[in-house]
């Protein structure tokens, strides 16, 4: 063995005083949350289970107990115990189940076999070593040398896989001789199985490690950073949606086995992590009552009601109604007697709304959609109604087109959805998107059970990131705004930015746009601006207060306007959880829509809550968590609650409540829809030129205002 190295490390050790960050926390605002402090905590807390579980984040990973759970594409479930150090009025634990998908421990040859049916006789296809190399880039494969090396098993990191199979592969060995990667393991006496399969690449640029694939094994316990796939994440939604019951169980049972309080470093600190969740006052909110046409009035139950006649529809230029058609491409599973009951339904459908659409409708089969599309709006078509197929065209295709190109409304839906069947719930659900499209108002809250406000004006924000495996890909802001007096009718705007930057760069202009729509349909600038900013953390508070309302009053100013700001943050993103006490009505043992907690576990003197609006479809409800960062109205505590809870029941996409305000949600869809447009080759150009480059078409935003949702 060579000297072992010595280095030199030069550190210093810093006294933080925990109660006294704690006592500022108390007295000051949110945003100087005492973070050093908690850092400490949750150091030492993780100490416990480092040995036990995987860590990613903040979570602890380990196999579930009940066995091997397939997520598909070579893929398998991990579940995990999440631990956060919070302050609420007191120090707490937020713990949590987690669920993530980990690289499945098989040999490279089996899962060649299995997941991408390759033949290991002869070199990978093109298409097979694409995804198999897409799979395998920045793994760890275990490499089992031949028993006749005398070598331990060693853990290698995958830079690529080779194109070239072992019998043609070929380095420079120690001795200058040039040699394949087949030569240099038979010289040694092993014979490669499949000398025409190709290798894993490890090691430097300039000196490469080629192992064979027959020899390798994916390493167990990799927790990665990548986007999960569509099959992925339905089989663990399937696995994750559980009964409120069922979840705490199994909370519990993962405090169990990793035992904070038997931790000798957890004891040293004079820390111990109790054994009982703890109980928090609650509040339910009544449902607002929900406004149609005739002034008809409906008051939800569970969170989702029945619809009746939309409140507003949109007035069509001609007296014959929409001209509309639907398009689809020929496909086996799509006959074209289907395809004539789908229109006749929606047609009929449509006249009981009351949505005029023309009696003579185009049913049309066509080779390119793209064009056909070209050619609706040439003659002057309203909306087309475009059947996707399985592959060829593309969601991407199709808005990318009838958008940015062309300016004309379409409604998308899948032909295998098609092909289910045409239930009267798949036509309602469609045409309340139709209807918003087309400038309709699906319905409001009765004024009986709003916050009634002089002028108003709705905002929502988000921005979306790309994967951490994407940074390449530029972040997208979506900003959506009302422009009438119900919150019910929004024009939008999107931007692309600096990858995983979260505060919006261009707010003036999109601010300056929304404030210009208000004032063309209402004649006058709002007197309130109540904005719900999604998807920022608790560190960015102070950015978003500092650039994006700032940038809204400065446009405010240079209208020569002074609106009362209102901003609340939507977070999502936590582990928080409700348990109720007593069993209630829902079949997940969910508490009830319009519950709200205000005490004990947010800050003590800031206006904080959290809401579970909505009825759980599946599994446990997440409760959305509201920060109150500026509100220039001074509304109670009672007034914000009540009219953020009555604002997740205009979302216009469905007749139930949703999880956190429509605006919000709205500027969710918009943040997606920027992300379609990019869509496609890679983005070469700087981003306010790619930005340029996909402008929609002016006339289109303006006469279809909600043509996103």
């Amino acid at each position: 063995m060579g000297k072992l190295k010595t280095r030199n490390i030069l550190g210093s050790i810093q006294r933080i005083n925990i109660l006294c960050d704690k006592f500022r926390y108390h007295n000051e605002r949110v945003f100087d949350k005492p973070m050093r402090a908690l850092q400490c905590v949750e150091v030492v807390l993780a100490n416990a289970c480092h040995q036990k579980g995987v860590r990613a984040g903040r979570s602890f990973y380990t196999k579930p107990r009940e066995g091997y759970t397939d997520l598909g594409d070579g893929f398998e479930l991990y579940v995990g115990l999440y631990q956060a150090a919070i302050l609420g009025e007191q120090p707490y634990v937020n713990v949590d189940i987690s669920h993530k998908s980990f690289p499945s421990e098989v040999t490279l040859t089996d899962f060649l076999t299995k997941q991408l049916s390759a033949n290991l006789e002869r070199n990978l296809e093109t298409r097979t070593l694409y995804n198999f190399c897409s799979h395998m880039k920045g793994l760890k494969v275990i490499y089992n040398p031949p028993a006749k090396f005398g070598q331990a098993p060693r853990s290698y990191k995958v830079n690529e896989i080779s194109r070239e199979g072992a019998a043609k592969l070929s380095f420079t060995n120690n001795d200058g001789e040039k040699m394949t990667v087949q030569q240099y393991f038979a010289s040694r006496g092993y014979n490669l199985r499949y000398p025409f399969l190709n290798c894993v690449v490890s090691g430097s640029a300039v000196r490469p490690n080629y192992l064979p694939i027959e020899l390798c094994s994916i390493e167990p316990g990799q927790a990665i950073k990548r986007k999960d796939g569509v099959k992925q994440v339905q089989r663990m939604i399937k696995y994750a949606a559980t009964s409120t019951g069922e979840r705490k169980f199994k909370i519990m049972d993962l405090l169990y086995k990793f035992d904070h309080n038997k931790d000798p470093l957890v004891r040293a600190f004079g820390l111990a992590v109790g054994r009982e969740f703890i109980k928090v006052p609650t509040r339910l909110l009544s449902p607002p009552a929900i406004e149609y046409r005739s002034n008809k009035c409906v008051k939800p139950q569970a969170g989702s009601w029945r619809g009746f006649n939309f409140l507003k529809t949109g007035a069509s230029p001609a007296k014959t109604g929409y001209k509309w058609a639907i398009i689809y491409t020929q496909s086996y599973i799509l006959k074209f007697s289907l395809l004539q009951e789908f229109s006749s339904k929606l047609y009929n459908s449509a006249a009981r709304m009351g949505i005029n659409l023309s009696a003579e409708r185009q049913v049309e089969e066509t080779k390119n959609i793209i064009a056909t599309l070209e050619q609706y709006k040439r003659e002057n078509y309203d909306l087309v109604v475009v059947v996707i197929p399985g592959r060829g065209t593309t969601y991407a295709d199709i808005k990318q087109k009838a958008e940015l190109v062309c300016g004309l409304l379409t409604q998308c839906i899948k032909e295998q959805t098609l092909s289910r069947g045409i239930r009267e719930q798949l036509l309602s659900n469609l045409l309340l998107k139709v209807n918003s499209k087309l400038n309709g108002t699906n319905h409001k809250i009765s004024s009986a059970t709003h916050i009634v406000l002089d002028h108003p004006m709705f905002m929502g924000a988000d921005v979306t990131h790309p994967s951490p495996d994407q940074r390449h890909i530029p972040s997208v802001v979506g900003v959506a705004a009302s422009h009438d007096l119900d919150g019910a009718s929004y024009n939008m705007q999107y931007r692309l930015q600096q990858s995983t930057k979260e505060e919006i760069d261009d707010m003036q202009s999109i601010s300056r746009h929304h404030l210009k729509v208000y004032f063309q349909r209402q004649k006058c600038y709002p007197n309130h601006i109540i904005y719900y900013r999604d998807g920022v953390s608790d560190g960015q508070f102070q950015k978003v207060e500092q650039f994006e309302l700032g940038a809204i009053r400065a446009v405010c100013k240079e209208l020569r306007f002074s609106p009362k700001i209102t901003c609340i943050i939507v977070v999502k993103r936590h582990h928080t959880r409700f348990f109720p006490i007593i069993k209630t009505t829902d079949s997940f043992n969910n508490v009830l829509p319009g519950t709200v907690v205000d005490q004990k576990i947010v800050h003590p003197n800031e206006t904080q809550f959290f809401m579970v609006s909505h009825q759980s479809i599946q599994g446990t409800a997440k409760p959305t968590r509201y920060n109150v960062i500026v509100d220039d109205a001074k509304f109670t505590m009672d007034q914000l609650q009540q009219m953020t809870n009555n604002l997740c029941y205009m979302f216009p996409r469905c007749n139930r409540a949703v999880s956190y305000p429509a605006p919000a949600y709205l500027a969710h869809l918009v943040a997606a829809r920027g992300r379609v447009y990019i869509e496609g080759p890679p983005l070469k150009r700087s981003l306010p030129e790619e930005y340029k480059r996909r402008l929609i078409n002016e006339n289109f935003m303006n006469n279809t205002p909600m043509f996103f949702v």
